[in-house]
């Protein structure tokens, strides 16, 4: 374990956060890395950590490059929600506490205590009602902090109605170069600091999510502020957003996220790394007061 993860795992800690969801700006950016060193650096502070996933993590090797991927895992006395045949297949004993009462195509979710360390390919539920009963019957169970796994793609998990805290994790994955990453980073970031929608001005207030097609239909007027339930009701092109920019719209939310920290990792499949400190830096400059940490190079920022 790094100095940088468990500086990771105090900031998310002391943030105070009950579910910090790990938000991946795309395959393979070292998402569950991050997710796993923060589990491991819980676990030695002596707490109690439960975890789940939107999705399917943890599998030994990528479905579309084929190359090996970082396994999903946990310690003893940590809580992990998965489809029940996952654990079967698991390295480490496990005892059932509960079944939130759904199911997927391995089997129903259930709650269940590791009694060693071990990994697991963990496959978690798919809907954000879902997400928010696992989470609750995690915490439940006892977990004091619960570290959700997902990606911006179905980032509907990392919303107000089940997360309180987000680390987005950014890596060379995302991008051909470090500009673009650089770029979808910065997307992201502003993404997720949407701020909160005031009481002045003139608002259109804006039900469901927000896309290209729903402001052609429905366009703003300059000067307006568009205003949605929260960041993940947002999928605007960058198109649309530099046209609402030129038109004086703003952009604005009813429930906030809050950022907890952003990690960083310069490498890509089948592509050579670039130097940690360059990515490092360069993400630092993005992320302004938000901390950043390279979880294998070591590397962390002083905010």
């Amino acid at each position: 374990m790094t100095d940088a993860a468990d500086a990771l795992a105090r900031t998310i800690l002391e943030s105070g956060a009950r579910r910090v969801a790990f938000l991946g700006l795309a395959k393979n950016v070292g998402k569950t890395t991050a997710l796993v060193a923060a589990l491991e650096a819980i676990h030695r502070r002596g707490v109690v950590a439960g975890t789940t996933s939107a999705g399917r993590d943890g599998e030994a090797w990528d479905a579309i490059t084929g190359e090996p991927k970082p396994r999903f895992r946990v310690w003893p006395e940590q809580l992990v929600a998965s489809a029940a045949s996952t654990f079967e297949a698991a390295s480490f004993p496990s005892t059932e506490i509960a079944s939130p009462g759904f199911a997927t195509r391995f089997g129903p979710i259930t709650v269940r205590r590791a009694r060693a360390s071990g990994e697991i390919e963990i496959i978690g539920p798919s809907t954000v009602s879902q997400m928010r009963t696992t989470a609750e019957s995690l915490e439940a169970a006892g977990a004091r902090i619960v570290l959700l796994d997902g990606a911006v793609g179905r980032r509907a998990f990392a919303g107000g109605r089940v997360a309180d805290g987000i680390v987005l994790c950014v890596g060379m994955a995302a991008g051909s170069s470090l500009d673009v990453v650089m770029a979808s980073a910065r997307a992201a970031l502003n993404l997720i600091r949407l701020p909160r929608a005031g009481s002045a001005g003139a608002q259109s207030i804006r039900d469901g999510a927000l896309t290209d097609s729903s402001l052609r239909e429905r366009p703003p007027r300059a000067g307006e502020t568009l205003v949605v339930r929260d960041f993940t009701a947002m999928f605007l092109s960058s198109e649309s957003l530099v046209g609402l920019s030129a038109a004086g719209v703003a952009l604005a939310v009813r429930e906030p996220a809050r950022l907890l920290a952003v990690t960083s990792n310069p490498t890509a499949p089948a592509r050579p790394p670039l130097p940690a400190a360059r990515v490092f830096e360069a993400l630092r400059a993005e992320a302004s007061v938000a901390p950043v940490f390279d979880l294998v190079a070591d590397l962390q920022s002083d905010r």
